[in-house]
């Protein structure tokens, strides 16, 4: 059987979505405090670098499920391996492991969700930050830091937020009648549409000169 979905989000509707949102936390906002914070000072990384894990608390998982519209978190955890360079630049490679519930867009009804993948970025001393006018979604992103520490927790929830679905569905849920057709069926449609074309070849011109008229 094969499954034909009327509507389904494009690869191209995906990467818009994921753009607006690194736009999103690129925009100026005002100061908060982060739901899971986890600042880890620049001078600890030394020349060899620094391999740690950060992991929220089940407080501060509910509190990030808040801000992201999620119905639940139950597991939040980031493994880190930092690096220092020129100018103070750190470089992470994080390995993001979040156990969660969202809501399917099409039953409406919460489900068990896990996310678990790799993703790397930039700590750049805010004096050395520049901010693109058009976010490169293929290049490595660049987060500006004040003072002598990075935050590692808000980074995590940040590339966590860029990496949810943005239509959720459970994988047992079944779309409405009509929505989906067989491999037969629409072979079987495009047959009967074949078939009305060979009957009558000149409808077609026929409407054109009417409108012409």
């Amino acid at each position: 059987m094969l499954g034909l979905q009327k509507g389904a989000p494009a690869n191209s509707q995906r990467e818009a979505c994921l753009f607006f949102k690194k736009l999103e936390f690129q925009e100026v906002s005002m100061p908060h405090k982060p739901e899971f914070s986890r600042p880890v000072a620049v001078r600890r990384i030394g020349a060899s670098g620094l391999d740690l894990t950060v992991e929220a608390t089940p407080a501060e998982c509910g509190q990030i499920a808040r801000r992201l519209g999620l119905p639940e978190i139950s597991m939040f955890r980031c493994k880190y391996t930092l690096t220092l360079g020129r100018r103070d630049l750190v470089s992470a490679h994080g390995a993001l492991a979040v156990r969660f519930k969202q809501t399917c867009v099409r039953t409406l009804e919460p489900f068990e969700d896990m996310l678990a993948g790799s993703f790397a970025v930039q700590f750049v001393p805010e004096e050395h930050f520049e901010e693109s006018a058009a976010p490169d979604l293929e290049a490595v992103d660049e987060i500006p830091y004040e003072g002598e520490s990075i935050d590692l927790g808000e980074a995590a929830v940040e590339q966590f937020a860029l990496d949810l679905e943005p239509y959720p569905h459970a994988p047992d849920a079944s779309l409405p009648e009509g929505l989906v057709i067989s491999e037969e069926e629409a072979e079987k449609l495009a047959k009967q549409d074949a078939a009305e074309k060979k009957v009558n070849p000149f409808a077609d011109l026929a409407r054109l000169r009417r409108k012409d008229s």
